[in-house]
């Protein structure tokens, strides 16, 4: 019978999966926002400070919240899932 995971142990093949979902994930946000923040900044229409000093209200921090624990979700998924 063929294995259906790459590595020893089909745990760490979620992990890995995790790894690698949360790596893409990370690049991906990281580039769009540094091209964002640039062309913002460009535009005279939000600083670097401006956007360091953002306080979030208390319905905005629970949007932030909300879609923290989504994310997440996502990526501990393959963990979980058996």
């Amino acid at each position: 019978m063929a294995k259906d995971y790459f590595l020893d142990d089909p745990n760490l093949d979620r992990v890995l999966k995790v790894v690698i979902a949360l790596a893409r994930e990370a690049y991906v946000t990281r580039d769009r926002m540094l091209l964002i923040e640039k062309k913002l900044n460009e535009q005279g229409i939000l600083s670097s400070e401006q956007l360091d000093a953002f306080k979030p209200t208390d319905a905005e921090q629970r949007e932030i919240e909300k879609n923290r624990d989504e994310f997440v979700a996502t990526l501990l998924g393959p963990i979980i899932e058996k």
